[in-house]
């Protein structure tokens, strides 16, 4: 969120029409609303879930998965590596 509010605060401090740099704000703001990093509805059952697309969006990277056990660090690798494994399986 710190990140998005930077970004917020560069975009209304460039140059330009002030109404145009409104207009732009509001349109990031109704987009970055359905990011997973904004809102997120975390539940013990789509948790692994939440936590991929977490990392999947640059929200979070495995380093900050540390202080979390063993054996959910290693769920959610195996299940990156699958996903890995799968898009390359495409081409």
């Amino acid at each position: 969120m710190g990140r998005l509010c930077d970004e917020y605060i560069e975009l209304l401090s460039g140059d330009g029409d002030p109404s145009e740099k409104f207009w732009q704000l509001d349109k990031r703001i109704r987009s970055d609303k359905r990011n997973p990093g904004v809102q997120l509805q975390m539940t013990r059952t789509n948790f692994i879930c939440s936590i991929i697309t977490l990392i999947n969006n640059d929200v979070i990277s495995i380093e900050d998965l540390e202080d979390f056990s063993d054996e959910l660090k290693e769920t959610v690798n195996a299940f990156l590596e699958r996903q890995n494994w799968n898009c390359s399986d495409e081409d």
